[in-house]
C-alpha cells in the first residue's frame, strides 16, 4: 500500500494519475465548500465520466450515493463510490463555473472556475479540453425540488465530511476547490471559498 496526500487550495485544482484498484479520498476540512470532480481514461481522455450516460446506464438517480458505479461517455465502468462521509450531499445537477457564467453574473475582470481549473490542469499534460464535462459536484447541496426546478441550497457539508471512490480503469482525475463565492446569489461555497485535501492509497486493491 502507498499512501499519498495532497492539498488543493481554494479557487485551484489539481490532477492526479490513477491505476485500476487504486482509491482517492476528497477531504472538505472546512465543510461548506464543493469540489468539482472530473475522471478521464488515461489512455484515451476523450473517453471521459459522463453523468449523462451514468444516470441512464447505471445510477438512475440524479444524486451520486456510495455503491454506485459510474459510466465513461463510451458507457464503460469508470469507478466506483466506495464510501460517503457527506450524507449524500452530491449531485450531478450543475455544470462547472466558467468565466461565461462569472460574466453573466456581473463580474468584472478575471475570475477563476473550475473549467479553466481542469483545463489547466489538463493542459500540463498536453492534453487540450475543448469540452469540459459534466462534474460530480461533492458536498453540493443544490436540489430539484418536487415541480423539477433547481434549487441551491446554503451548502450544508461539515468539516471533515469526506467521499472515496475507486478506480475501475487507470484514470487521470481532476479535483477542483470550487472558486464559486457570488454568494448573495447563489450561496456555494458558505463562507468560501476553501481548501480541499486528497489522498490517493491501494495500488493494485482488490476491486
Amino acid at each position: 500500500m502507498n499512501n499519498r496526500s495532497y492539498e488543493i487550495s481554494a479557487r485551484t485544482g489539481t490532477s492526479f494519475d490513477l491505476r485500476v484498484g487504486d482509491k482517492i479520498k476528497i477531504v472538505s476540512p472546512h465543510g461548506h465548500q464543493v469540489a468539482d470532480f472530473f475522471a478521464f481514461n488515461a489512455h484515451e481522455p476523450r473517453e471521459y465520466l459522463s453523468a449523462r450516460h451514468t444516470l441512464v446506464s447505471s445510477t438512475r438517480h440524479l444524486y451520486p450515493r456510495q455503491g454506485q458505479i459510474f459510466l465513461t461517455s463510451l458507457r464503460r465502468p469508470i469507478l466506483k463510490f466506495v464510501e460517503d462521509g457527506a450524507n449524500e450531499q452530491h449531485e450531478m445537477l450543475l455544470a462547472a463555473c466558467d468565466p461565461a457564467r462569472y460574466q453573466l453574473l456581473g463580474v468584472k475582470g478575471h475570475h477563476a472556475s473550475c473549467a479553466e481549473n481542469l483545463q489547466q490542469a489538463m493542459a500540463m499534460r498536453n492534453i487540450v479540453i475543448t469540452e469540459i464535462p459534466q462534474p460530480l459536484n461533492l458536498f453540493s447541496s443544490t436540489r430539484a425540488d418536487a415541480n423539477g426546478n433547481i434549487i441551491t441550497h446554503p451548502n450544508s457539508s461539515q468539516p471533515g465530511d469526506y467521499c472515496i471512490f475507486q478506480m475501475l480503469m487507470d484514470c487521470i482525475v481532476v479535483v477542483s476547490a470550487c472558486p464559486f463565492d457570488v454568494e448573495t446569489q447563489f450561496p456555494v461555497n458558505v463562507g468560501g471559498p476553501h481548501g480541499l485535501v486528497v489522498s490517493i492509497e491501494n495500488y493494485g486493491a482488490d476491486i
